[in-house]
Parts: structure tokens; C-alpha cells; sequence
């Protein structure tokens, strides 16, 4: 198969995924990114996006797309933002969304 290789166990982890509790998981930053990717109106070349990425300067979303995202966001992690209140005005860059997401995934983890 691979020459060298046998025997010895590969990598089980690709990246933008976790494995918890036996599943597979994707993980915030990867989340995120693809998300973001769908919204955005200007497409950067550089991955992983740079988390200091500007949402509406750089990526060019707009703020109903913003609210879109994160009520997305929220349904694929099964947590309900508009619930939460969350103060969208916070969220500047990519790096703030992917803090959120970590968020609102501890918050699905602690509801389960």
C-alpha cells in the first residue's frame, strides 16, 4: 500500500476534524471557514483564513448575511442564537466567529 508504511498506524485525523466519542466532529475554525466561504462576496486565497480577517471589510458580508450565518451557524450546532441574544455587532472578524462557535458549541455540550 504504502511503501515503508506497514505496520506502522497512520494519521486518524484530517484536518478540520476532531473525532469525539467515536464520531467525527468538525471542528470550529473549519466550521467557520465554511461558512463564511458561502457568505463572503470577496474570496481570500490564503487557507486557513487569518482569523484577523475583517467580516465586513474584507469578506465583504453584510449584515443580513451576518445574521444568516450565525443562525446557520447555531442550527448545525443545534443551539438557537436568536434565543441566546447574542450582540452581533460583536462579531468584526473571523476570529470572533470562531470564538462563538466555540461558544456555542460548549453551550450544546452542556445542554446534552
Amino acid at each position: 500500500m504504502y511503501a515503508g508504511l506497514e505496520g506502522r498506524s497512520l494519521p486518524q485525523r484530517a484536518v478540520g476534524v476532531n473525532v469525539v466519542g467515536g464520531m467525527l466532529s468538525e471542528t470550529a475554525e473549519a466550521r467557520v471557514e465554511r461558512l463564511v466561504l458561502e457568505y463572503a462576496q470577496t474570496m481570500p486565497t490564503q487557507r486557513p483564513l487569518d482569523l484577523r480577517l475583517s467580516l465586513r471589510d474584507d469578506l465583504a458580508i453584510e449584515s443580513m448575511s451576518l445574521l444568516s450565518l450565525t443562525v446557520r451557524l447555531g442550527d448545525e450546532l443545534n443551539v438557537d442564537v436568536l434565543d441566546l441574544g447574542l450582540e452581533l455587532g460583536n462579531l468584526q472578524t473571523v476570529g470572533d466567529l470562531v470564538r462563538t462557535a466555540r461558544k456555542l458549541s460548549h453551550l450544546k455540550t452542556q445542554d446534552a
